[in-house]
């Protein structure tokens, strides 16, 4: 699955199922950074790159829950 599908589901979620989905990724970030330090070589690459992934992903999410925190009824 790419990466657009993903965010195109996430994005047709509901604001409650992302709020929900949001610190699970935020946890994983610091997870991945925290074992970054302990690995070596290209597991600490892969590693690294899923963190990256992670801290993308949150971003989005919590783009997307401030954007449609400040939506107006009606439009």
């Amino acid at each position: 699955m790419s990466a657009a599908v993903m965010m195109k589901r996430i994005s047709e979620a509901s604001p409650r199922l992302r709020a929900s989905i949001t610190p699970v990724f935020y946890l994983l970030t610091i997870l991945m950074g925290g074992l970054v330090l302990f690995v070596h070589g290209r597991l600490a690459l892969v590693v690294d790159l899923v963190a990256t992934a992670c801290y993308i992903v949150v971003t989005a999410l919590f783009y997307d829950l401030s954007r449609s925190g400040q939506r107006r009824p009606g439009k």
